[in-house]
C-alpha cells in the first residue's frame, strides 16, 4: 500500500517547481503564472491532509515519519550535514495550515493583483511560490541546520515581496528594513546552531540521538560523551550552557516572530501587496519563530530561566503591541500591530508551559488574521487603494461579503465566545495563570496578557465600525468598487472557520461536561507515538508536566475548575467591555477621533514610542563610531603592523632580487666575496688573526 509518508517531499517540491515554472514562462502564460501557483498549493494542501491523516492513524498504524533525504557534507567531525523529512502530529498540523493559506493567497491575488503591470506578475507569482516552498520545507526539517537554512531563504522571500513595488519610495526601504531587523536575530540563532553542533555532535530534533533527547540526558546525569567533553573544555554546567544555547536560538524566534525588541520592521511590511501580508502574518515568516521554539519545546523545557524569559517576552509584546494598535488610522497598520500582539500571546504560553495552548493559538490566529487581512484586501480594492479609515464608512450594506467574514474574523481576534480566537487566547491566559501561581515571573507576564484583552476588543471593533458602519466619509466610500469571486471565495473559506476551528480544542467544555471535544489535545500530546524531541524534560518542568502530559488532576480538582471558571469569565468580560467601549466611541453616523484627547500620549503611541527613532540613533550614535573605531583600529595598528612588516619584506626582497642579474661572472664574484668573508669571520672566531 502506498503511504503517504513517500510523498511529504512533494508538498515543498510542487511549490518549488511551480516557481520556477512562473518565473521561466510566466509571461507567456495565462494568469501570468498564477495558475502554476494555484495548482501546486493544491496539490501540496492535498497531500499534506492524506499526510495528516495518515498521522491521525485512520490510514495505517505508522504515525510518524523520519528519513535523510540528501546528504551534502560527511565526516566533520562527529556529525555530517543533510536533509531531511520529519513528520509528527505538530508538523503535519502546521503543513496544513501553510498549504491552506498560501493556497487561498494565489486565489485572492488573482482578483487583488489584476490591474497590477502584466511585467511584474511572474516575478510575483513565482517569489509567492518560492515563499511558500521555503516555509513548508521549513516545517518538515528533521535538524536544525535544515530549519536555519529555510528559515533564512524565507527571510529572503519576504524581502523580495514586501519590496515588490521596488520603484516606490516606500517598499524598497521596508523591506531592507525587514531583511535587516531579522538578520540581526538571525546572527544569534547561527551561533547557537554552531553552539549545538559542537555541543552534542548532531542537530537533529528528534529520535533518541537528537540533540534535545542528549541533553535530558546531560540533565539527568547521564552525559553523553560529546556533551561531557565540550562541558568540561567550556567549564560550564549542563543548564546553564543549555540556556545560553536556548537564548542564542531565541533571537532568530524574536526576529522572525515580530518580538520586542526586534518588531519594528513588521508595521513597515504592510508596504508590500496585501495578500503578501496575509501570508506573512498568518502561515510564513512570522509563524516561523514561533514554530521552532514549539519545534524545540523539549529542549526548551530543560531550562526554566529560557522558558521565564519566554513568556516575559510575549506577555510584555502582547501589551505593548497592543496599546500602539489603538491610535493607528489604517486599516493594515492596526492588523500589523495585532499580529505582534498575537504572537506575544504565543510565546506567553511556550513560555509557560502551555504548549498546546500556542499550537492552539497558531492555528486559529493562521485563520482569522488571514481572513482579517484578505478582508482589508477586499477594502482596499473597493476604496482604490485608499487604506485610511476616516475615509471609509458605510461599506456595512455595499460589501455584506466582506462585512460578515471580516466581523467573523474580528470577532475571532477580539475573543468573543464561541469564535476561535476565544477557545485558544482563553487556554493561552489560563496556562499562564495556572502556572503563574506559583512563578512571580510567569504571573507578571500573565497580567499583561490580560491587559492586552481589552485594548485587543477595542482597537478590533474601532477597525470594524470606522470600516464598514456609519455614513460614508469619502465619494470613493459612498460608490466603492465591487470585488469579483477570487476575492469572496478564500473570504468565505475563512469566515466559516474562523467561526468553527475554535472547536478541535474545547477542553474547558470537555472537562466541566466530560464531551470528548479536545482533539486538538489528543492530537499534539495524547498519541502513545510522541517523539522523544517532545517528551524530553517534561519530568524536569513539574507545573508543565500537569498539562502538557496530560495528567488529569491540574482539571479534575476542584479549585482547578475554578480557576479555569473565572480565567474564562475575566478574559471575555475585558474583551466585551473594549467591544463596548469601541461601540460607544465609533459606532455612531460620524464618528470623532477620541484617541486626541491623549495628548502627548497619543504623539507616543503614534510614533510607536520613537522606536525607529531609537534604533537609527543606536546605529548611528553609537554602533557606527564604535564600528569607526575599531576601523582605526584595524587600519592604523592591525594592518599597520602587517603592512610594515611586508613592506620591509618587500624591501628586502627587492633589493635582493637585484643581485640576481644573470651574468655568470658576477655571480662567480659574488661567490668568492662571501667566501673572503666567511674564512674572515671564522678566522676571528677561531683567533686565527
Amino acid at each position: 500500500m502506498v503511504s503517504a509518508f513517500e510523498f511529504v517531499p512533494a508538498i515543498a517540491v510542487l511549490p518549488l517547481v511551480s516557481f520556477v515554472v512562473a518565473l521561466t514562462f510566466g509571461k507567456w502564460m495565462p494568469k501570468k503564472g498564477a495558475l502554476a501557483g494555484i495548482f501546486a498549493t493544491a496539490g501540496s494542501l492535498l497531500i499534506s491532509i492524506w499526510t495528516a491523516l495518515t498521522v491521525a492513524g485512520f490510514l495505517g498504524s505508522e504515525t510518524a515519519y523520519h528519513e535523510e533525504i540528501w546528504t551534502f557534507a560527511t565526516g566533520i567531525g562527529t556529525f555530517d550535514l543533510h536533509l531531511g523529512v520529519f513528520v509528527d502530529p505538530l508538523s503535519s498540523l502546521m503543513l496544513l495550515i501553510v498549504s491552506l493559506i498560501s493556497l487561498l493567497v494565489f486565489v485572492f491575488s488573482l482578483g487583488y493583483m489584476n490591474d497590477e503591470d502584466e511585467t511584474g506578475l511572474p516575478r510575483y507569482y513565482a517569489s509567492l511560490s518560492l515563499f511558500s516552498f521555503s516555509m513548508l520545507a521549513f516545517v518538515f526539517a528533521d535538524n536544525i541546520l535544515m530549519a536555519f537554512m529555510f528559515f533564512e531563504l524565507v527571510g529572503l522571500c519576504s524581502f523580495l515581496l514586501i519590496g515588490f513595488w521596488f520603484r516606490e519610495d516606500a517598499p524598497p526601504s521596508a523591506a531592507k528594513k525587514a531583511f535587516l531587523v531579522t538578520r540581526f536575530g538571525d546572527f544569534f540563532f547561527l551561533i547557537g546552531v554552531v553552539g549545538i553542533f559542537a555541543t552534542f555532535g548532531t542537530g537533529l530534533f528528534a529520535t533518541e540521538a537528537g540533540f534535545p533527547a542528549m541533553a535530558e540526558q546531560a540533565i539527568t546525569g547521564e552525559m553523553p560523551g560529546p556533551v561531557s567533553e565540550f562541558l568540561s573544555a567550556v567549564g560550564m554546567g549542563a543548564q546553564q550552557w543549555f540556556t545560553i544555547l536556548g537564548l542564542l536560538v531565541l533571537g532568530g524566534v524574536v526576529g522572525k516572530s515580530a518580538q520586542f525588541p526586534l518588531h519594528t520592521w513588521l508595521p513597515d511590511a504592510m508596504e508590500g501587496p496585501t495578500p503578501v501580508s496575509a501570508l506573512i502574518h498568518a502561515a510564513t515568516m512570522v509563524a516561523a519563530g514561533v514554530y521552532l521554539v514549539a519545534r524545540m519545546y523539549g529542549f526548551y523545557l530543560l531550562t526554566p530561566t529560557t522558558m521565564a524569559i519566554i513568556a516575559l517576552i510575549g506577555g510584555f509584546t502582547a501589551l505593548f503591541a497592543a496599546t500602539m494598535g489603538v491610535v493607528k488610522q489604517e486599516l493594515k497598520q492596526v492588523l500589523a500591530y495585532s499580529t505582534i500582539s498575537q504572537y506575544g500571546y504565543m510565546m506567553l504560553a511556550l513560555g509557560s508551559g502551555g504548549y498546546v495552548a500556542a499550537v492552539f493559538h497558531l492555528t486559529t490566529h493562521a485563520v482569522f488574521k488571514a481572513l482579517l487581512f484578505l478582508g482589508a484586501g477586499s477594502v482596499i480594492i473597493a476604496m482604490h487603494h485608499n487604506e485610511n479609515m476616516w475615509d471609509m464608512g458605510g461599506l456595512k450594506e455595499k460589501m455584506p461579503v466582506t462585512y460578515w467574514t471580516f466581523l467573523s474574523g474580528s470577532l475571532a481576534l477580539a475573543g468573543i465566545v464561541p469564535f476561535a480566537g476565544f477557545w485558544s487566547k482563553d487556554e493561552v491566559l489560563y496556562e499562564a495563570l495556572i502556572h503563574g501561581l506559583g512563578n512571580p515571573v510567569l504571573l507578571v507576564a500573565w497580567a499583561m496578557g490580560l491587559l492586552a484583552v481589552f485594548l485587543t476588543g477595542f482597537y478590533t471593533f474601532r477597525m470594524v465600525f470606522l470600516t464598514f458602519h456609519g455614513e460614508p466619509r469619502s465619494d470613493t466610500a459612498e460608490d466603492p468598487e465591487s470585488v469579483r469571486w477570487n476575492v469572496k471565495l478564500p473570504l468565505g473559506i475563512l469566515g466559516v472557520l474562523a467561526a468553527t476551528i475554535g472547536f478541535i480544542n474545547m477542553v474547558p467544555i470537555k472537562k466541566l461536561t466530560g464531551l470528548k471535544i479536545d482533539f486538538l489535545h489528543k492530537w499534539l500530546v495524547g498519541s502513545e507515538t510522541l517523539n522523544a524531541e517532545f517528551l524530553t524534560g517534561l519530568e524536569h518542568y513539574e507545573p508543565i508536566l500537569k498539562n502538557v502530559a496530560g495528567i488529569e488532576a491540574s482539571y479534575i480538582a476542584g479549585s482547578e475548575i475554578t480557576t479555569l471558571l473565572l480565567s474564562a469569565a475575566l478574559s471575555l468580560g475585558l474583551a466585551l467591555a473594549g467591544v463596548g467601549l469601541a461601540y460607544r466611541l465609533y459606532a455612531v453616523p460620524e464618528p470623532v477621533e477620541h484617541t486626541k484627547k491623549l495628548g502627548g500620549l497619543r504623539t507616543l503611541l503614534m510614533h510607536n514610542y520613537y522606536q525607529d527613532e531609537y534604533q537609527v540613533w543606536l546605529a548611528e550614535g553609537v554602533t557606527l563610531p564604535l564600528a569607526r573605531v575599531a576601523d582605526t583600529f584595524d587600519q592604523g595598528i592591525i594592518d599597520g603592523v602587517v603592512n610594515g612588516i611586508s613592506s620591509v619584506s618587500l624591501f628586502s626582497g627587492d633589493r635582493v632580487r637585484r643581485i640576481q642579474t644573470g651574468v655568470v661572472s658576477n655571480y662567480a664574484a659574488l661567490l668568492t666575496i662571501g667566501l673572503a668573508l666567511l674564512l674572515i669571520a671564522f678566522g676571528i672566531v677561531g683567533g686565527w688573526f
